[in-house]
């Protein structure tokens, strides 16, 4: 009898350690209609930024965003309404560019790839 206690107070606790362990969910990958590659401010040829529209998906979310096509990229923290707007980053039509976006509180998106093409809606490719 005292060998079952011992047996099912040991499958309990490790029942509680593997709910305790649970690999979370990711975030879905970012909002592409809420997202867009613009020309900066100061025109300067070779560098675009990337321009968010207010997004529920996106609030006070932090941005990492990486031109794979030429190491260069930027993290940018979005507001309150979702929206935000990069620091300029060297980049041109055609080049391929991860996203992604986490929260503060550790929670990770989906990262996802899309063609560099400025004033157009992003379409998602893989990533190579």
């Amino acid at each position: 009898m005292l060998l079952k206690k011992r047996i099912l107070a040991a499958g309990l606790a490790l029942g509680v350690i593997a709910a305790c362990n649970t690999p979370s969910v990711p975030l879905p990958p970012p909002d592409l209609p809420a997202l867009s590659f613009q020309p900066p401010t100061v025109p300067t040829p070779g560098f675009v930024v990337l321009d968010g529209k207010p997004s529920q998906r996106h609030i006070d979310a932090r941005f990492s965003v990486l031109n794979r096509s030429n190491g260069e990229g930027v993290i940018v923290t979005a507001g309150h309404d979702g929206a935000f707007t990069t620091a300029p980053f060297a980049g041109v039509d055609g080049d391929t560019i991860q996203m992604y976006y986490d929260t503060f509180e550790g929670e990770h998106s989906t990262e996802l790839c899309v063609e560099l093409r400025t004033g157009v809606m992003l379409i998602s490719t893989s990533c190579p």
